[in-house]
């Protein structure tokens, strides 16, 4: 059965989000032992290869969670959101506003399929994934946050490791966790 097969009708631009990014997160198992085919191999590897804020976002795209005039199937690369350009994803001042995620009780409270970005002290955004559920995120090149995540391939993390294990990583001390929800709009 193909991937995109799970996602049941009629689910929420969230939820559909929410089950593309978890589902791609577990393909990786598949992709290690050549069992992933068709689509769905393409759709990893395209995920795998992007930088992590256009993964993030041809996922939401991809799972018809948001719209983007600006993404489509062939590219690799889009202009939504750069490290210093992120308003359309995460929207203005977002360092001032009601989304930021400063502990592991605010973390498990974010919205499923929601955008989640970490935003160093300086105003770079350093990375971006999808939040999936229960603190678990799902996304790629994520080592530069998370200690367990790889350089390459779609994946899915534990994202409470950033408050614990994993706070004092890189530049993790002085990154903000923050979040915008995944609700059909266009970005």
């Amino acid at each position: 059965m193909a991937i995109m097969d799970l996602i049941p009708s009629g689910a929420t631009p969230a939820r559909r989000t929410r089950l593309l990014a978890e589902e791609m997160g577990k393909a990786l198992a598949s992709f290690q032992n050549g069992s992933l085919q068709g689509a769905d191999l393409m759709l990893y590897q395209k995920l795998s290869n992007m930088q992590c804020w256009d993964a993030a976002l041809y996922c939401a795209w991809s799972a018809k969670g948001v719209s983007c005039a600006d993404v489509n199937m062939t590219s690799s690369m889009f202009t939504v959101t750069t490290a210093t350009n992120y308003t359309r994803l995460f929207g203005n001042n977002v360092l001032g506003s009601t989304r930021k995620v400063t502990s592991l009780a605010e973390l498990m409270l974010m919205p499923e399929g929601c955008f989640v970005g970490f935003i160093s002290n300086t105003g770079v955004l350093r990375h971006a994934m999808l939040h999936t559920s229960n603190g678990h995120g799902a996304g790629n090149k994520s080592d530069c946050i998370f200690s367990d995540a790889h350089t390459i391939g779609w994946e899915n993390l534990d994202m409470a490791h950033f408050f614990g294990k994993d706070k004092s990583l890189n530049q993790n001390a002085t990154t903000t966790m923050v979040y915008a929800p995944v609700t059909g709009q266009t970005i």
